[in-house]
């Protein structure tokens, strides 16, 4: 019913806070990722006139946010959950669609959004974007392979680190989205899941992070991670 307001700035508190403890060793903090801000099904009851009047004014604060936090300390920001997993995934864009919306353009905006948030963030600070599934009670929200969006988003967006889902291959898909990765940027495999218990037997990762290396073009493109923070939920 009204337009957002910036209120806080807990991002720069923690980044304060790690900086005073941690002596010089990195750190992340992380933010929403700004393509999500324009999911088609948001519902803004006369806040905004559009959708994208919205984006412009959430990424806008977001990018105060951030800047704040690299003031207070920070040299890694991660941005988390873009809309992409929704655009790879049949049930989502059949929703899409029903409510009279176009994948295609949808992507163009997302990747549109995503370059904008990194506008003014220094050279020296490393930026990544997490490609998230949806991780709440170790259920998801999103499924399929990232390939229709692939090359646009790994081999165009100007992130330094791509942070991916590989948990589950059945539903996130194979590695063969990494051949686009940019020059420069890293590829980060979640290949350690958190959605169950059992745990990852090193011999396996070993060998998915080899068959990743193939594609990426050597292992010293890709570094390892859960898929999805340490836990699902706080």
């Amino acid at each position: 019913v009204g337009r957002l307001q910036r209120v806080d700035s807990p991002a720069a508190r923690e980044a304060a806070f790690l900086a005073d403890v941690t002596h010089g060793f990195p750190f992340k903090v992380t933010f929403p990722a700004a393509s999500i801000f324009g999911h088609p099904l948001t519902t803004l009851p006369g806040a905004y006139g559009s959708l994208q009047e919205f984006v412009e004014h959430a990424i806008e604060i977001e990018r105060g946010l951030v800047t704040d936090a690299i003031e207070a300390g920070a040299a890694y920001v991660q941005f988390d959950f873009p809309l992409y997993p929704y655009l790879v995934d049949p049930t989502w864009t059949d929703r899409f669609r029903s409510a009279g919306v176009d994948p295609r353009r949808l992507l163009e905006a997302a990747l549109e959004a995503d370059r904008m948030i990194l506008e003014g963030i220094p050279e020296d600070v490393t930026t990544g974007l997490h490609i998230c599934r949806g991780n709440y009670r170790s259920s998801w929200m999103c499924e399929g392979s990232l390939e229709p969006v692939a090359e646009q988003v790994f081999g165009g967006l100007p992130y330094d680190t791509f942070l991916v889902e590989w948990d589950d291959l059945g539903r996130d898909g194979g590695f063969e989205p990494i051949r686009f990765l940019r020059p420069g940027s890293l590829m980060i495999m979640g290949l350690i899941s958190t959605k169950r218990p059992e745990l990852e037997r090193e011999d396996d990762l070993v060998r998915r992070m080899a068959e990743a290396a193939t594609i990426a073009g050597g292992v010293e493109r890709l570094g390892i991670s859960p898929q999805c923070g340490f836990a699902s939920v706080m």
